[in-house]
């Protein structure tokens, strides 16, 4: 308990399951927490569910700019530092070889909308905040393991736009440590999280397989394990003994 005193974590995407874990997460651990989504009425209801003056609610469309240059201002203005920013953006849909070109451009369109965009802007717009900041910061982006496995089948629209996102990360990894600003970038890739989507997305498996896939609570161990790490990797993989 207690290790995140006097930090600030800001979590994009914060309504959604893992995003709200997170949060939680975080904090416990003693830290003012940022959260953020684009759907105003579910971040009142988990800003009242995490019940703390410790917590600012942002709604926010992090496909914008604006909004995201906001978001950062009024969370320094609240807290007077950022420390840390987590990405969690958009959620799994299938697209395989048997479906038509019509439904791929559809899916295409949707997850470079809900993942990749949001994803880089957000990745971006942190870089360039916590750069002006004095000692840099973390961004952690929330990947997923189809992002570097080609052969998981039916991940061809959510599998590249992970894929994209998590390129982009390395990129801006690379560019601020050449730059020496002290802007750190990670990206954690996760296989099958256990989560109410996951588990409706997925009915055949049982209590015991979900026991093996990955939780958001180890995720969040080890973001706060290596939140003050100078050398935290570029990229970790949580596998799972469960196969989809």
């Amino acid at each position: 308990m207690n290790k995140l005193i006097d930090r600030t974590i800001m979590v994009i995407g914060a309504s959604g399951k893992i995003g709200k874990v997170l949060s939680s997460y975080f904090l416990a651990e003693g830290a003012n927490v940022v959260i953020s989504a684009r759907n105003p009425d579910r971040l009142t209801e988990l800003k009242q569910e995490l019940d703390s003056e410790r917590v600012l609610d942002i709604p926010v469309d992090a496909t914008v700019p604006a909004d995201c240059e906001k978001l950062f201002a009024s969370g320094q203005e609240k807290f007077g530092k950022i420390d840390t920013v987590v990405i969690s953006a958009g959620t799994w849909q299938r697209l395989n070889i048997s479906d038509s070109a019509v439904k791929a451009r559809e899916s295409f369109d949707a997850l470079y909308t809900s993942i990749f965009l949001p994803s880089a802007i957000a990745a971006f717009t942190a870089g360039t905040f916590l750069r002006e900041q004095k000692g840099g910061g973390l961004v952690v982006n929330i990947s997923s393991h189809a992002a570097v496995r080609p052969e998981l089948l039916g991940n061809l629209s959510y599998g590249s736009m992970k894929a994209a996102a998590y390129a982009l990360m390395l990129r801006l990894r690379a560019e601020h440590k050449q730059a020496g600003t002290k802007v750190r970038f990670t990206d954690i890739q996760s296989a099958l999280v256990d989560t109410p989507k996951n588990r409706k997305a997925f009915p055949k498996l049982t209590e015991s397989d979900w026991r093996k896939t990955v939780q958001i609570s180890d995720i969040a161990d080890w973001i706060i394990a290596h939140i003050d790490d100078p050398n935290i990797p570029a990229e970790v993989l949580f596998d799972s003994a469960v196969k989809v």
